[in-house]
């Protein structure tokens, strides 16, 4: 649909230009003709429902008490220690006596481990290879975190 609209208004520009033939009118009403019967068939369509299950807060429930089994699990413990040591140099950690908290700034390759969890396809983390500013808002701290 985008590069329908794209094609259009290149188009268009050609034609403002004075550059544009009858070819470039014949393919700019063809452009429009397959845009319009897009927007229609949009119209048309309607989303599938999406049904919950019944026990979702259970089932919810057992997938964190399987996550949390499997985080306290030897084995997978030593892995991601393992791969926190090859992504992090170090951690400072501040106190902040005007905020009353503490900071951690966290040095190491982050670049490697934000890619390491896809956000969102990559959102803008290679054109941020040099400094990355992460700030946890409220709700990130535990109320009784003690360093």
């Amino acid at each position: 649909m985008r590069n329908l609209e794209r094609e259009k208004r290149n188009l268009l520009n050609f034609l403002k230009l004075r550059i544009g033939s009858e070819a470039v009118v014949i393919e700019l009403n063809r452009l429009d003709a397959e845009h319009k019967a897009l927007n229609a068939g949009r119209d048309k369509l309607v989303p599938v429902p999406i049904e919950l299950p019944a026990d979702l807060p259970q089932m919810y429930r057992a997938y964190v008490e399987d996550l949390t089994t499997t985080l306290m699990d030897d084995d997978v413990v030593a892995a991601v220690g393992d791969e926190l040591h090859r992504l992090i140099d170090r951690i400072v950690v501040t106190w902040q006596p005007e905020a009353e908290r503490h900071e951690l700034v966290i040095e190491g390759d982050l670049v490697e481990m934000l890619k390491s969890t896809k956000p969102a396809l990559g959102a803008g983390v290679e054109f941020h290879e040099r400094s990355l500013n992460l700030v946890a808002g409220a709700g990130f701290e535990p109320a009784t975190f003690r360093l």
